[in-house]
């Protein structure tokens, strides 16, 4: 569970930092044009109407992953993604999956329990397990969701929104994108698969069409806060009795102490993620969050308890933690994110991986047993490569992994048939179920 937290914190991190690129004056530039295609209507008044905190966040989402804006090649997360640094390597991990992660419906297998959620992709046919982290309470067997399923360490979890329709709308959505994919008349080629990712907001007009006079909801999976890191100083009088009070308060947990320094993880008490930190060395205190909104609660949390024992310090501008830069853009050699792709897959083998006990491919590859788990891997990171590659956007050659770690390629279907008994095709986004 403290592993699925880390990766949950590391998300929320990941969100932040996209939230703070998508406030960027030349971004929000590009939003006029994408309301009307996703909302199916150029009238500002209907489109007020329609919106709230859920229906919001899921435009945000189709408008940063989705949508193509006139003279770009490819979605904004990917312009987002070959400039960002600064990240560390879940966040590194989560921002690879997002660009690699199709919207699709899925249908709740089961009712949640504490290993989380069995689901089944309705397009693909993949099933694995989600996070109840994000989801909206009151699920029950048989509803069918429209999202993202992004790898969160050894589970999945639902992307920035979601939309839920009751129990019988899948099939009438299933009929509803093979009814759009035949009046468009897509090439032969065109499975209704890619058909379906390559037009993301058809999800949204059967929403509005239909799932809502079903009793569907969208919903906010995650706060969007843009990511803004801050710290704020004070100085104690008297630093025993600070120390105790810190100690007694249920929001606190003391995550390291020394003779010299004490530091404290400020905890969400909704999702037991950590939103802060306290640190205590001499007669300094330091509170630290990532979101204006977060520093400025900490600090009011720490005001309150502590009223009395401390006076706000000057700020200190040269000890500040930097802010997350960005790296210049590389020349362009193809869609936006194929440069981040790039990188991510230059440094894949060498780092840990949930699904491997947190060890790298590296070491794991050094068995044959091993090498087979790391193929697993490969094969569902070359689908989802040859995906992006079929719709135009940013994809990477995975060939050189194999060779770097000596994992041969997937046997021919009908080869590893023979061998190994009947197989279950998972479609283009498999996962294997837990």
């Amino acid at each position: 569970m403290d592993c699925c937290l880390r990766w949950e914190e590391a998300f929320r991190r990941t969100v932040s930092r996209v939230a703070a690129f998508a406030a960027d004056a030349a971004v929000r530039r590009l939003e006029p044009r994408a309301v009307g295609v996703f909302w199916g209507a150029d009238e500002p008044t209907h489109v007020a109407r329609t919106r709230s905190a859920g229906a919001e966040a899921c435009f945000l989402e189709w408008f940063l992953q989705d949508y193509v804006p006139p003279a770009r090649t490819g979605p904004l997360l990917g312009e987002f993604a070959d400039k960002a640094d600064g990240l560390d390597p879940r966040e590194e991990q989560l921002l690879f999956a997002m660009l690699r992660t199709p919207l699709r419906p899925f249908e709740i297998m089961e009712a949640p329990g504490p290993r989380g959620v069995p689901v089944k992709d309705l397009l693909g046919g993949a099933e694995g397990d989600v996070s109840p982290q994000g989801l909206p309470e009151g699920l029950i067997r048989s509803d069918v969701c429209i999202g993202r399923l992004i790898p969160v360490g050894p589970l999945w979890r639902p992307g920035i929104g979601l939309l839920q329709i009751p129990p019988g709308g899948g099939g009438e959505l299933l009929a509803y994108l093979r009814a759009a994919y035949r009046f468009s008349r897509p090439g032969r080629h065109v499975s209704l698969e890619d058909y379906a990712d390559g037009a993301a907001h058809l999800y949204q007009q059967f929403f509005m069409d239909r799932g809502r006079e079903m009793g569907g909801r969208a919903h906010r999976t995650c706060r969007w806060l843009p990511f803004s890191l801050g710290r704020r100083r004070y100085v104690g009088a008297d630093t025993a009795r600070i120390r105790a009070v810190l100690d007694r308060q249920s929001g606190l947990e003391r995550v390291e102490a020394t003779e010299s320094e004490m530091r404290y993880a400020w905890i969400d008490p909704l999702s037991g993620a950590i939103m802060g930190t306290v640190g205590i060395r001499g007669d300094e205190l330091l509170a630290q969050a990532e979101t204006e909104e977060d520093l400025a609660r900490l600090a009011e949390f720490l005001e309150t308890c502590l009223r009395g024992l401390l006076r706000r310090g000057d700020p200190d501008p040269a000890t500040a933690p930097p802010e997350p830069s960005t790296r210049e853009a590389l020349p362009a050699s193809g869609p936006p994110g194929q440069a981040f792709i790039r990188r991510v897959l230059e440094r894949w083998p060498d780092l840990p991986h949930p699904l491997l006990s947190d060890a790298t491919p590296s070491e794991i590859s050094q068995s044959q047993p091993g090498r087979e788990q790391v193929g697993q891997l490969l094969v569902e990171i070359e689908r989802d490569m040859a995906r992006q590659k079929r719709l135009g956007r940013a994809w990477a050659d995975v060939g050189p992994l194999r060779e770097r770690l000596r994992v041969p390629p997937p046997l021919p279907r009908g080869v590893a048939d023979a061998g190994r008994g009947p197989a279950t095709d998972r479609g283009g986004t498999s996962r294997t179920k837990r």
